[in-house]
């Protein structure tokens, strides 16, 4: 093959692995199983209140390295400490220091740091890299957004399904690869119904009933 076209296969090579960091196994096999749309209050934020806004949230006393992740324009900024940097650049991940101090192994390098004693897993890790690939949307809290009716996922064990209601449930069972359990028997079902509506068990009677 002439040296010219080696050159230009080396090239693309470059810019492809360039423009896409490489992921850890265990985090690329994560990447892997999430939906094809994130959505910011039910899949981001739960990680990011969980395990970063305890040193970057809206707790100014707190915060650490004035940073605050709860807030796009926050998050977007000039770092504070290191102006030529961002925590966040949306569908940008090499020049994002959430991504690569969230995949670190350098312990004084790492978020969250280990005296935190706190740990993202390598799920969680794919969520916020895929969030950031896809542009890193922020949302209001969910309670401000107008509910709009979503489309029914399909799954794979069909059979299972009795209502669009058991769609949902089982698309999260499977992406957990996890599943479902048994039907309980009507006497559970009526034990659990009794408990919630007037905080007792059902009677001997109700049951036979």
């Amino acid at each position: 093959m002439p040296r010219f076209y080696l050159l230009l296969i080396g090239l693309v090579c470059l810019v492809m692995t360039g423009c896409s960091p490489e992921l850890p196994d265990d985090v690329a096999v994560a990447y892997k199983t999430l939906p094809d749309e994130l959505d910011y209050n039910l899949h981001v934020k739960p990680i990011l209140a969980d395990k970063c806004f305890a040193c970057h949230g809206p707790d100014k006393a707190k915060q650490k390295a004035g940073l605050r992740l709860d807030i796009a324009d926050f998050a977007f900024a000039n770092l504070p400490e290191n102006p030529s940097k961002v925590a966040i650049d949306p569908g940008d991940l090499k020049d994002s220091e959430v991504f690569h101090r969230i995949l670190s192994a350098d312990p004084d390098y790492v978020m969250p740091t280990p005296d935190s004693h706190l740990q993202l897993t390598a799920q969680e890790k794919a969520v916020l890299v895929k969030w950031i690939e896809d542009g890193a949307e922020y949302k209001p809290h969910w309670a401000f957004v107008a509910p709009e009716k979503p489309d029914v996922p399909d799954v794979e064990n069909e059979d299972w399904v009795a209502n669009p209601i058991d769609n949902f449930i089982l698309e999260k069972l499977e992406q957990e690869k996890l599943p479902p359990t048994k039907i309980a028997d009507k006497e559970t079902l009526l034990r659990r119904l009794s408990l919630d509506l007037t905080g007792l068990p059902p009677t001997l009677d109700e049951i036979d009933a």
